[in-house]
């Protein structure tokens, strides 16, 4: 989407990059556009502007490593999880890290080849909090090109509340083998979610991150129906017999809780279950 407006370099995997190449970035769904953004394996010696981090959170320390000598601009985490804002914060240095969250739902079909499954959120800030120029500039460059984007005076905070809905909905889906939307329409699935989210969130409140019971189970909910005809990312990685990020999601969500006595039942026996998965693909 960035590409409408802006010289976009897409560094993906050599198939992918060798399909945008020849006949651009097909996006259906929800957004009905080819985008044609540049697209390479790696990246080099670059005076890019704007690094924007969207891979696995298990990924993160070595795509940061790759990045940090090759320019000298803010790396902006668009990414799953607790911890990659630090990750990449010891790496690059905190004065070049940027915090942020994005809600829309995206499945990767074949290369050059995704379906927009859902419209969500999109929220960038500072990790100190402060309002800086660079963050309004990049929140109105997405904006302008079709990705509302919001500016945090918290981002944390909207980390950890992301990662809660996460953890509410992506292990259960790739458990039940089911589309978002369908959380909601099985009470027992979606009593499932409530008690994930319920966990979660006593065990951020232990932390120090503001967050309300009834307002993040409401969001959780928001989440799944606005992403209702998406398989979670976290199915995704079990079908293909991948690596899932449960524990950059549940596992640190829980990890947090444990450190402060909080007893997490649901959310411990959810991440053996999907790490007992993963690696070991069937049939959807």
């Amino acid at each position: 989407m960035l590409s409408k407006k802006h010289d976009v370099l897409l560094v993906c995997r050599k198939s992918h990059a060798e399909e945008i190449k020849r006949n651009g970035l097909r996006i259906s769904g929800e957004t009905d556009y080819i985008a044609h953004p540049d697209a390479a394996t790696s990246l080099k010696k670059s005076d890019a502007e704007l690094v924007i981090l969207t891979v696995k959170a298990y990924d993160t320390r070595q795509a940061v490593k790759k990045i940090a000598g090759k320019c000298n601009c803010p790396i902006l985490s668009l990414q799953n999880g607790i911890g990659n804002e630090e990750t990449i914060s010891e790496i690059a240095g905190s004065e070049r890290t940027i915090g942020g969250i994005t809600t829309h739902g995206v499945r990767y079909m074949s290369p050059g080849n995704i379906i927009h499954t859902g419209k969500g959120e999109t929220i960038i800030g500072e990790m100190d909090n402060s309002l800086t120029r660079r963050v309004k500039k990049y929140a109105d460059a997405m904006t302008e090109c079709g990705i509302q984007t919001k500016v945090s005076r918290d981002i944390r905070k909207d980390i950890w509340h992301k990662a809660i809905v996460n953890a509410s909905i992506n292990p259960l889906t790739a458990v039940l083998r089911c589309k978002n939307g369908y959380l909601l329409e099985n009470k027992h699935a979606k009593q499932l979610m409530e008690k994930l989210c319920m966990e979660a969130t006593i065990a951020a409140k232990s932390n120090g991150i503001d967050v309300d019971e009834t307002e993040i189970m409401k969001r959780a909910e928001e989440v799944a129906y606005l992403t209702r005809e998406n398989y979670s990312s976290m199915l995704q990685s079990i079908i293909r017999g991948k690596k899932t990020e449960i524990d950059y999601i549940n596992g640190e969500i829980v990890k947090a809780g444990m450190k402060k006595g909080v007893e997490m039942p649901a959310n411990s026996f959810l991440i053996e279950l999907i790490k007992a998965m993963e690696n070991a693909a069937v049939a959807p």
